[in-house]
């Protein structure tokens, strides 16, 4: 068994986070083409900027489209995939 990658597991993200998207259209996602995290643009010294997951996909009609995750840290991500684990694998066990 091989290791999902990066663009495979942000792929898991999309399907937990924007499942309205996974409805059979020409416009659901097919393929993670880019993906990237950062702060939003700071327009002042003190205030709070969210961090942003940014996650480009591929829709089954052949267009490029853009997904943005805002107040999406790692701690988001685990959340996210451990959601996904739980909802796809039905030999996974609860941890507690």
């Amino acid at each position: 068994m091989t290791s999902p990658t990066t663009k495979e597991l942000l792929m898991r993200v999309i399907a937990v986070e924007s499942p309205k998207l996974f409805d059979g259209s020409d416009n659901e996602p097919i393929e993670v083409t880019s993906y990237s995290d950062q702060e939003e643009e700071r327009l002042c010294d003190t205030c709070d900027y969210p961090e942003l997951l940014l996650i480009g996909y591929r829709t089954r009609g052949g267009k490029t489209k853009h997904l943005k995750y805002e107040y999406y840290d790692l701690s988001d991500l685990l959340k996210t995939l451990d959601k996904w684990d739980m909802q796809h694998d039905d030999t996974r066990k609860s941890d507690a």
